[in-house]
Parts: C-alpha cells; structure tokens; sequence
C-alpha cells in the first residue's frame, strides 16, 4: 500500500510514537486508522514531489515518514486532520488540528485545501489561514509565516488567493486581496496587505513602502523545489 516509502527509524517505530502521541489527546489507534492510512497516500504522493532531502531518499525518491522530523510531521498531521474533517469525523479533525499545534507549533486549519505541492523547513509558529489555492498551485514556507484575511471596504474578509508559486521566506505575513500567479518570492520579515496582483517577483520591505522586483535565471532555479 505504501510501496516505494521509507518509514524512519523504522515502520513499527513509526507507527508506535503516532500511537503515543493520538493517545495524548484521547484517541485510539483504531479509530482514526483507517483516516491515517488514507492521509498517509496522500503524504506520500506530496513528499515524492518535493525535492527536499527532508522528504525523499534515494535516487528512486521514496518518500521518506520519520518519527522524528517535525516539518514532515506538520504536513502529515494537517492532511490527517483534514481527511477527518472530509468524513464528517470533526470532533477528530478538531483533536488532530490542536496536535499539531501543541507538538510542531504550526496551524494548519484543515479547511484549508492546501495543494499537493506544498512544503516547509521550520514551520516554527507559522499560522497558513484561509488563502484560496488552485489544484496546480504550490506553497513553500519557512518559520513565523502568515497568510490570513483583511476586512475589505464593506467589512468583509478577504483572504489572498493562489494560482502559481508562492515561496515564503521566514516572518513574512500576507493579508487580504493578494492575487499570487507565476513565481512570488516574500523575501525574509515582508509585510503585505491588500497589493492585488503579482506576478513573477521577489517582494520586499512592509507595506505600503515596499520593493518588488523582477526574477533572475538564478533565483528562479534556486526556489524550483517541486517536481
């Protein structure tokens, strides 16, 4: 079922510290099972198109499920909470999401449908909130990052939307109307709120005084981390 995985340190291991951790927040093994078997397929095919050391081994890329490396986890532990939120089971979404919180420090709302190329390195206290995403999409982050809403003229929330490369380096925060196409680079502590459309750049500074600026060959080969 999980061919062409490598589980670390191995397979039994593995399974028995998820066993440990479900036990922390009230559920057994055998109930959620059948939900961990199926976010684990989905894991895979998400960490065999990262390029990431971190996430595949091998020149056969495997994916690579350690009980010890806490991004991987973070992505396993969202895609587990939101395949209990797609079956109705919200009472263990609910328990998965505050695991996940609670041992990684990153929130990762399982209503939000994150594409399949989605990854991270010290997500440390990051906060991926309602951003819309499209099939083809990609997102990659780092520590202290934030996509989250601003209040529109009417009142309303509005969330940035997604359909391209989003690259987030470390503390930067993205709110409201941002429409990301192409490759979009935020560049370390970048604040941006409501600057509509972007396309194929690397942002700097805070808003409303910030910097963007066209991409190289070299930086547009250097952020190419999915298949």
């Amino acid at each position: 079922m999980l061919s062409n995985s490598e589980f670390l340190p191995s397979k039994k291991e593995f399974f028995e510290f998820l066993k440990i951790r479900f036990a922390s927040v009230g559920i057994d093994f055998n109930e959620i099972e059948q939900y961990l078997l199926a976010s684990l397929q989905i894991s895979k095919k998400r960490f065999q198109l990262n390029r990431s050391k971190y996430f595949t081994s091998g020149d056969e890329r495997r994916a690579q499920f350690s009980a010890t490396h806490y991004s991987s986890h973070a992505l396993l532990l969202y895609q587990l909470s939101r395949e209990c939120f797609l079956k109705g089971r919200i009472d263990l979404a609910e328990k998965i999401y505050f695991l996940n919180i609670s041992t990684t420090a990153t929130d990762l709302f399982y209503e939000v449908d994150l594409p399949l190329r989605t990854g991270c390195e010290h997500p440390l206290g990051s906060v991926i909130g309602r951003a819309q995403f499209t099939e083809s999409s990609s997102l990659y982050f780092y520590q202290q990052c934030t996509l989250g809403s601003n209040l529109n003229s009417i009142g309303k929330e509005v969330y940035p939307s997604v359909d391209g490369s989003l690259f987030l380096y470390s503390k930067t925060t993205l709110v409201g109307d941002i429409k990301i196409s192409g490759l979009v680079i935020a560049a370390h502590a970048t604040y941006m709120k409501d600057v509509g459309a972007l396309n194929d750049c690397i942002v700097f500074g805070e808003y409303p005084d910030l910097v963007v600026k066209p991409l190289t060959k070299q930086i547009i080969a250097n952020h190419s981390l999915f298949n």
